[in-house]
């Protein structure tokens, strides 16, 4: 796949272009370095021409208007990027930290789904299964399979380092090995509700 200059051209290009002095074939220059940081392919996929692409690619490179656009440009993704990442934090502890009575009314029967709360309804349930009781009219069984809250529990736990990756220590090993015990626990209480 070829990309274009028009590939590259983004609505905030020319604030953040104008702010550091850049023409918009340097700015365009700038956002296809950043995509592979290969300064030829850039150099071309700008426009630029030229007998010596390398040398006039290192030469755009090394203008301080260009190092200054692609440090600010870097930062702003490492920005985005934390925000993401702590995003991404808070929805796996809300996965850990759900309840499942969050989808039960007082009277222990399954609320609608539309009043699940949010993290119920998209990721901790992995299906949902109702079923009518042979000879009963009335009486059903409600089954829920809910997403695998131990694997979420290990990779959290390995993104904070607290397991190493390749060796655990048995402190980590015993709290994985009672996590398990609880979801399989969990898992053999296949919810039924008359």
């Amino acid at each position: 796949m070829s990309m274009q200059a028009s590939d590259l051209v983004i609505p905030d290009v020319a604030l953040w272009a104008m702010r550091h002095r850049l023409t918009p074939q340097q700015a365009i220059f700038v956002e296809a370095y950043r995509q592979d940081f290969d300064p030829v392919k850039a150099l071309r996929i700008a426009g630029f021409s030229g007998r010596n692409k390398k040398a006039l690619a290192m030469k755009l490179l090394n203008q301080r208007n260009i190092q200054a656009a692609l440090k600010a440009r870097n930062e702003e993704l490492h920005c985005r990027a934390e925000e993401m990442r702590e995003a991404a934090l808070e929805w796996i502890r809300d996965m850990l930290e759900a309840n499942l009575a969050d989808i039960f009314d007082p009277n222990e029967r399954p609320r609608p789904v539309a009043d699940w709360p949010v993290i119920w309804r998209k990721g901790l349930v992995h299906s949902v299964k109702v079923q009518s009781k042979p000879g009963h009219s009335a009486t059903f069984e409600f089954q829920i399979k809910i997403s695998d809250r131990l694997r979420f529990l290990e990779l959290l736990m390995r993104h904070l380092g607290m397991l190493g990756p390749r060796i655990k220590r048995n402190e980590d090993k015993k709290l994985l090995a009672a996590a398990q015990a609880a979801q399989k626990n969990a898992d053999r209480m296949a919810l039924r509700k008359p």
